[in-house]
């Protein structure tokens, strides 16, 4: 079923809008340890880096101009420019390379069982170390493919890195799929979806905008409370972590949107019979043959107006609805144990 959906290409035409609601209704009573997450995500990816890069790392103008030289700058201007400059050691490019590959596969095992409404929990996000070498492996090439096609312009490497969107989810999906074959098929389901896939990405801009900006304001309070770069540093990286919600949320879409991609979000329908059955549904049972043999032809109409219907459309209908049942069922559990507790 999987691959010979594959194959047919699915081809979303939900808009961004209805996207995003499907990402939204996934997180419903889970935002809090989705955040969590996230966060734990950004610390151990952004922290050892940063400290790295603080205690191992020289200014990166170093690597791109001698001594001496200063553009025809004054000495003032040209020294204010070179501590502006972000300091990088081999040793968090090192640490970058080796653990980006799991990190990002279980972010992916984590949001794509959240989406399915499975039992998640934060150590989840470790759960890609468990295929280190593969996932390391994707990674590598992945990046690899785009950094090539960036150097020809820009835009083919975004156009790359759209193509390759999928890789990680699918080998989320199933580890035991080798690293070709998942940009292969990520490939292969990114054809004539490139466009909604960036369009969705746009419209998280807002959002993303939004959320950067504690960081800028934590880096200036920490201006003020010291000079020292490294505490300055460590200021605007808590404020960065306020940008967690926005990945939340579109970490959670994009499980939707793969979801959507690989046919797992389609039902395979096949018209309604018409006839007593049909009729049943919406009229009694003593006037089900009566109204089957004088309205013969509004009910085939009708049939085939349902088997009409886009089969994503009603798919996402009916992922929305379940999720608001489980909020709902939550909400009541979370309301009968305060009654028990308050009897008590």
């Amino acid at each position: 079923m999987q691959n010979s959906l594959i194959e047919e290409n699915i081809i979303i035409t939900e808009s961004s809008k209805n996207l995003r609601a499907l990402g939204r209704n996934a997180l419903a009573g889970k935002w809090k340890d989705a955040i969590i997450t996230a966060v734990v995500f950004m610390l151990c990816v952004s922290l050892p880096t940063y400290v790295f890069d603080s205690l191992f790392g020289s200014n990166i103008s170093n690597f791109l101009v001698s001594d001496g030289f200063t553009y025809g700058l004054d000495p003032e201007t040209y020294a204010q420019l070179y501590n502006s400059m972000p300091q990088s050691s081999l040793l968090s490019t090192v640490y970058m390379l080796l653990v980006m590959g799991p990190l990002c596969l279980g972010v992916s095992m984590y949001f794509l069982a959240l989406f399915r409404r499975h039992r998640v929990e934060t150590v989840d996000v470790f759960l890609g170390f468990e295929h280190f070498k593969k996932s390391l492996g994707l990674f590598l090439f992945m990046y690899l493919f785009v950094f090539l096609w960036t150097l020809l312009f820009i835009i083919p490497g975004i156009i790359a890195s759209i193509r390759y969107s999928q890789a990680f989810f699918i080998l989320a999906d199933d580890p035991n799929k080798g690293v070709r074959q998942c940009m292969n098929e990520s490939k292969a389901m990114m054809k004539g979806n490139k466009a909604k896939y960036f369009w969705l990405s746009l419209s998280f801009i807002g959002w993303s905008l939004l959320a950067s900006l504690p960081s800028g304001i934590f880096a200036s309070i920490g201006n003020i409370v010291s000079s020292n770069a490294f505490i300055v540093g460590l200021f605007s990286l808590v404020g960065s972590l306020f940008v967690a919600p926005v990945l939340v949320y579109i970490l959670s879409t994009e499980a939707g949107f793969y979801e959507i991609l690989a046919g797992h979000l389609i039902k395979e329908t096949k018209p309604v019979p018409i006839g007593d059955e049909v009729v049943a549904l919406a009229e009694p049972e003593e006037t089900s043959e009566e109204t089957a043999e004088e309205k013969p032809e509004e009910a085939a109409e009708e049939t085939a107006e349902d088997a009409e219907i886009n089969p994503v459309d009603k798919a996402i209908e009916e992922v929305i609805e379940e999720n608001a049942k489980a909020a709902e069922e939550a909400a009541a559990e979370t309301a009968r144990k305060g009654e028990d507790d308050g009897e008590l």
